[in-house]
């Protein structure tokens, strides 16, 4: 039978990854099985919101017509005040059915609401979404690569969170079958202290800090098979914090391929540097718009597989500039994969 903390986990998870109301979760957690009355998913709400942090995480609640409440969990966002004429000018300027700003009477009830979502607390793309949501017709999450989780790794992430909230040291007492296979892949036994949860693209890992070697590393979910305590009042709290900024730097949770944090400047088209701008790539991104047009986007970060992976998913739309020793990790990529298909090299197993 699923606990009550499973059941809680559950339900954090679902919230960070899109608005839902009442009756949504209830449905959706009784299409996992998880069987409880609409008004035990709210007293799970209430639970929720209390024991969130919230200089980390807030439980948004907005209230739509009807009195029906979307629920929601972001990272808190500083409020940005504008006067209330700066936002009419707004509407006025950009609103897309206006016909020489001679509304109708459902055109003012329209840019009223829209004020209203503009001026909220509540993050844009829960907003967004919670509309989108309102009939369940228009939004949908692919799940694309998204890990399947058993009951096991239920569990295991169950105890990495308390493990994590509790500020314990931990050890691998055993890792996967296909760990154990690879023999160029490290086991690591000395005593770790966790120090990040990563929900990366559908998969969930773990971040440690090995006491021994001084050494962060970090694990996919289903690379581990158990987990155990090792002792608690971890003595090293004081550096944890620099620890967790150490792997924030980094393009992704990978390890890097080669040391030290590298100032990376890239040059993409119009299209799709247009695209770039507008996105989310990485905490110290910063774009400069050309002369000609093109976008050349920087930031510094370590230098890891997710990189590689990313700079190659825009195939011959971006140019390396720097550094160096990027560039001639990227071409030895390609030159390998000329060579395994063309049968003169085999796929390269990195672990």
């Amino acid at each position: 039978m699923i606990s009550p903390q499973e059941i809680l986990i559950k339900i954090y998870f679902l919230l960070k990854e899109k608005p839902y109301t009442v009756e949504e979760l209830h449905q959706k957690l009784s299409s996992l099985d998880i069987q409880i009355s609409k008004r035990s998913t709210y007293r799970y709400l209430v639970k929720l919101e209390v024991s969130l942090h919230y200089e980390n995480e807030v439980l948004e609640i907005e209230t739509e017509e009807n009195n029906k409440k979307t629920y929601l969990i972001t990272q808190p966002k500083k409020e940005i005040n504008f006067p209330i004429g700066e936002w009419i000018n707004f509407l006025n300027n950009n609103y897309i059915f206006q016909s020489n700003f001679n509304f109708t009477e459902t055109d003012k009830k329209i840019n009223t609401k829209i004020l209203e979502i503009i001026q909220s607390k509540t993050p844009l793309k829960s907003q967004i979404l919670s509309l989108l949501n309102s009939n369940g017709s228009f939004y949908e999450s692919t799940k694309f690569g998204e890990i399947i989780l058993n009951n096991h790794l239920k569990k295991l992430l169950y105890k990495f969170i308390y493990y994590f909230s509790n500020n314990c040291y931990v050890t691998v007492k055993k890792y996967s079958k296909s760990v154990i296979a690879q023999s160029n892949i490290p086991l690591i036994n000395s005593p770790l202290l966790p120090l990040r949860i990563w929900h990366h693209r559908g998969n969930y890992s773990f971040s440690f800090y090995s006491i021994d070697e001084s050494k962060v590393y970090t694990l996919e979910i289903d690379m581990i098979e158990s987990i155990s305590y090792h002792k608690d009042n971890a003595d090293l709290l004081p550096i944890k914090e620099d620890l967790i900024k150490s792997i924030d730097h980094n393009f992704g949770y990978h390890s890097p391929i080669i040391n030290g944090i590298n100032e990376i400047v890239l040059q993409f088209p119009p299209n799709p540097g247009e695209h770039i701008m507008n996105r989310f790539w990485h905490k110290n991104q910063r774009f400069e718009r050309l002369q000609d047009g093109t976008i050349q986007m920087h930031f510094e970060t370590e230098i890891n597989i997710e990189l590689i992976g990313w700079i190659s998913m825009w195939l011959d739309n971006v140019k390396i500039l720097k550094p160096e020793v990027l560039k001639n990790h990227f071409m030895e990529k390609l030159n390998n994969m000329v060579l395994i298909n063309n049968g003169k090299l085999d796929a390269i197993n990195n672990g």
